[in-house]
Order: structure tokens, then C-alpha cells, then sequence
């Protein structure tokens, strides 16, 4: 990875917060970098770099999508595997922040609680667990992303009369070993399948107790071998890889072809999926009925696994079609009364993920609450700004999970950067104006209605319905809108 030579500062050069160290925190630093603005504190609650991967440390954690296209344009790497694991990515983000000289903008072990705009200075002030004074800041960019809150059911909430480990998946315990144990997996999404093949291999016995199955597709997850990565260090091959997978992503989300009953591409997976279902438990008719999900393919998010479904016809494992309703001394209590004895428990239950910037308050113009103002249905422009929030911006804000996520990343940190930028010579606010706002939500949301995530509940809503976290279209589409909508939804003064 080499370092670019950056642009020449212009003089009242704008000082900048950005809360999170992880994948989109370094995007938006290496933006700001890149226009010429290296007066920025990063603010990051973990003990190292890397967000998602610094958290979710638990036996099999790796990334649903391919690692080429699972990582910056701008910092190539020697993947392993076509699917890397959490180690190789947390080192991957260690080694740009090194690289882009983040490191020494970083304050880790401080936890953000609080930014609040000040009107008369036209500045924030930023509040974080330590008390100490970090001084004002003339934008703030919010890099926590929507998959950062543990959701845990209230059972499972602070102290347990569980004897034995019991931990979530993002909080995995250090040193925990589930070698010759009975162990308890709570959940059948992305992180529980993960989790069950590699207990599958150590533990005496492990026991899913799935409330909902998921829809699954194979991944293809596999090392690279000598060969290929050697093919794969030279910079043309490198790119070439990246954008056929960037391609075949945005294929499929043209028109949101993925995610409509009638779109080609919902079509096409659900048969495959299907298919896989039947060929993978042919011989187990008892666990096919129990795994086949009845709401629409796509409606919640897909899990990808070449490993679950052989793991679920071990004999070590026990599929519990229930939920969990309460935790002993010794084990749980089913959803049927029934009484379970383990060693360890591990809950992946997944993110309160509609609860956007859950874990700080944002305070803007006039003393308003930005969870007050959203009263529990979060938007934004392009996921981005809010009017009332002036010179402050969201990375993988509200609507904006799309794949390939990186890709959105690097389209946000510009857009950021970009309108930052503008703050010198004089100019202190920039804002979102509301007209644009409004109509931009009111195209989303009818574009939304269309989808299998409008007819389906999942945590790709709020608690009132609406779809909080897609973006309906193509990445190519939301790109080019953080490029073309920049200068005309924004005022500048």
C-alpha cells in the first residue's frame, strides 16, 4: 500500500471529529486526507483499530462477502482466502491506518457520549466517558455504522444465574474455549451458522434453538492457493477481480431486482437457494421442514454458509425449533417449558440495528435531540445529513446498507470530505436543505414499498414498519448521486 502525496492545505483549514476507527472511519479520514484537511481527531471506545473486526472475534467470524471486494480501491492486499476471517481483516484496517498516518489522530478506549452544536460558534463540542476537554470541532462525521448495538432479548440482559461462559457473539469472551463442552447457539443467522460449524468440530454436543430459519445460498469460501494469490499481487489482475465483482453486484441490484418478488435476480437465487435446501438435507426430510423459512427470499437478510447444513445433521447436533424464554443455573428454558443443561451459551441474537446512533446523543440546532426528531423512524439525505444537524454526517447511515458495502464507504467519506472542504475562507455551516431532504425520502420510501423488505418484519425496519437501513437500487446509482446531489441539495454559508 503506498501513500499518496496530499493536496496543499488551503489556510482556516477545518478540524474535524470522526467517532469510529472502523472500516468507514478510516474512509473518512483517508477522504479528508485527501483534501488537504489533516486536522482531525478519530474517536474510537475499543482498545485498537477496526470496529466490526476489533468486536466480532468469535471461532469462525469472517466476512460474507469477497475479500477483493470487501476493501479500499485504494490499498490492496495478499488475501488468504476468497472470504477472509476476522484476524486478516482487523490486520488489513491495522495496516491502512498506518499507512494513511491515522494512528496518530487516534484516541482509542474513548467512548463518544455526546456531540452538541454550538450556534454562536458554529462548532461542536464533543463529550466522550473520560471528561477531558477535546475542544471544539467545526464538522463531526459518524463512523459507528447500524451493526454496533448487541441486541440481546431481556432475559439475557446484565446479570444471569448461568454458572457457566455466556457471552454474544460481538462480545465474544477472550481465551474461551468450547473444546469438549455442551454448548448453546441462540440464533440461525450469519454469525450463528458460523459459530455452529466451528462448535460442530470442538464440543461434546451443540444445541441451535432457531425461532425463525433463514433463507441460505453456499458461499464458495475457500483458501487461495499459491498460484492464484501470486496471480493476484499484480496490480491489473488485482483490479480486474474487484470489478467483475462490483459488477455482478450491481447487476443484480439494478431496480432492486434482488429484492422484488418479480425481479430476475430474487427469482433466480430463490430456485438456487431452493435447490441447495433439497440437495443439502435430501436424506434428513425431519430437518428440511424445520429449516425451510416461510416469509419471501430476501426478505431478511440471506445467510451464505457452505457448513451449516452439514453441521446441522451431525450427531452432536440438536436443532430446538423454539425460543429460548429464560436462562438457569445450569442451562434454559425453552419457548415449550423444556429444560436444557450447558457449559456455554452463545447468544447471536444479532444488532438492534434500526436504533441509528443508539449509543450517543446528537444535539443539534436549537437544542433538538436527532432521536427526538426521528422519533424511532431514522432517515437522512442519501443516508447522509439531516436538516436541523448542520456540518454533521452519518457514514452507513440510515438506508444505506447496500453491497458492496466498502464501496458505499468511499463514496460517503467523499461526499463528506468534499462539503467539509468548503468550510474555509470565511464559510462555517454547511446543511442539507429540507426540500431536497424531503423529496429524496419520499422516492425512497416509494421505491421501498416495492420491495420484500416492506412485506416482511425483520431489523431491516423500525418498530413501526418502516424500512430504515436498504438502499433500493444499484451501488452505481447511490455513487453517482453522492457526486451529482452534492453542491445542489447543500447550502453552503
Amino acid at each position: 500500500m503506498s501513500r499518496p502525496v496530499p493536496s496543499s492545505p488551503a489556510r482556516q483549514t477545518p478540524r474535524v471529529a470522526i467517532i469510529g476507527a472502523g472500516f468507514s472511519g478510516i474512509a473518512a479520514a483517508v477522504a479528508l486526507h485527501r483534501k488537504g484537511i489533516d486536522d482531525y481527531v478519530v474517536f474510537e471506545q475499543a482498545d485498537g483499530v477496526g470496529g466490526t473486526w476489533w468486536y466480532n472475534r468469535y471461532p469462525g467470524a469472517e466476512v460474507d462477502l469477497e475479500s477483493h471486494i470487501y476493501s479500499f480501491s485504494f490499498a490492496r492486499a495478499d488475501w488468504t482466502r476468497t472470504h477472509a476471517p476476522w484476524h486478516e481483516l482487523q490486520a488489513y484496517l491495522d495496516g491502512v491506518a498506518d499507512t494513511w498516518d491515522i494512528k496518530r489522530h487516534v484516541k482509542l478506549g474513548e467512548k463518544v457520549d455526546s456531540i452538541t452544536w454550538d450556534e454562536e460558534d458554529r462548532s461542536y463540542r464533543v463529550e466522550t466517558t473520560s471528561g477531558a476537554d477535546h475542544g471544539s470541532f467545526h464538522a463531526v462525521i459518524s463512523a459507528v455504522g447500524f451493526l454496533n448495538l448487541p441486541l440481546l432479548p431481556p432475559f439475557a440482559r446484565g446479570e444471569t444465574a448461568f454458572e457457566g461462559a455466556i457471552c454474544h457473539t460481538s462480545r465474544w469472551i477472550e481465551g474461551l474455549d468450547m473444546t469438549g463442552k455442551s454448548v448453546a447457539v441462540v440464533g440461525t443467522g450469519s454469525s450463528a451458522v458460523q459459530i455452529v460449524a466451528e462448535a460442530e468440530r470442538v464440543a461434546s454436543d451443540v444445541t441451535i434453538f432457531q425461532l425463525e430459519p433463514n433463507w441460505v445460498l453456499p458461499k464458495g469460501d475457500r483458501e487461495f492457493s499459491a498460484e492464484e494469490r501470486r496471480q493476484l499481487r499484480n496490480p491489473i489482475r488485482y483490479k480486474l477481480r474487484r470489478w467483475k465483482l462490483y459488477a455482478d453486484y450491481d447487476a443484480r441490484q439494478v431496480g432492486a431486482s434482488h429484492a422484488r418478488r418479480d425481479g430476475r435476480f430474487n427469482r433466480r437465487r430463490h430456485a438456487r437457494s431452493l435447490q441447495f435446501l433439497r440437495e443439502s438435507l435430501a436424506d434428513r426430510p425431519d430437518l428440511l421442514e424445520l429449516v425451510t423459512p416461510d416469509f419471501a427470499f430476501e426478505g431478511r437478510r440471506t445467510v451464505t454458509t457452505d457448513t451449516y447444513y452439514p453441521a446441522l445433521k451431525s450427531p452432536k447436533v440438536t436443532l430446538v425449533p423454539r425460543a429460548v424464554k429464560e436462562i438457569t443455573r445450569t442451562g434454559v428454558i425453552d419457548a415449550a417449558g423444556d429444560s436444557h443443561d450447558f457449559d456455554v451459551i452463545v447468544m447471536a441474537t444479532g444488532f438492534d440495528a434500526s436504533n441509528y446512533l443508539g449509543n450517543y446523543r446528537v444535539v443539534g440546532e436549537g437544542g433538538r435531540l436527532l432521536s427526538d426528531v426521528w422519533q424511532g423512524e431514522p432517515d437522512a439525505f442519501l443516508g447522509l445529513m439531516v436538516p436541523g444537524f448542520p456540518n454533521f454526517f452519518m457514514m452507513y447511515g440510515p438506508n444505506t446498507n447496500g453491497i458492496p458495502l466498502v464501496h458505499f464507504y468511499e463514496a460517503q467519506g467523499a461526499f463528506a470530505a468534499g462539503l467539509i472542504n468548503r468550510l474555509r475562507g470565511g464559510k462555517r455551516r454547511v446543511a442539507v436543505r429540507k426540500g431536497a431532504y424531503e423529496r429524496y425520502n419520499r422516492w425512497l420510501q416509494k421505491r421501498l414499498r416495492r420491495t420484500v423488505w416492506a412485506e416482511t418484519m425483520s431489523y431491516f425496519k423500525s418498530g413501526t414498519g418502516k424500512v430504515v437501513s436498504q438502499w433500493p437500487a444499484s451501488p452505481t446509482s447511490y455513487i453517482l448521486a453522492t457526486k451529482l446531489l452534492r453542491r445542489i441539495a447543500t447550502r453552503v454559508d
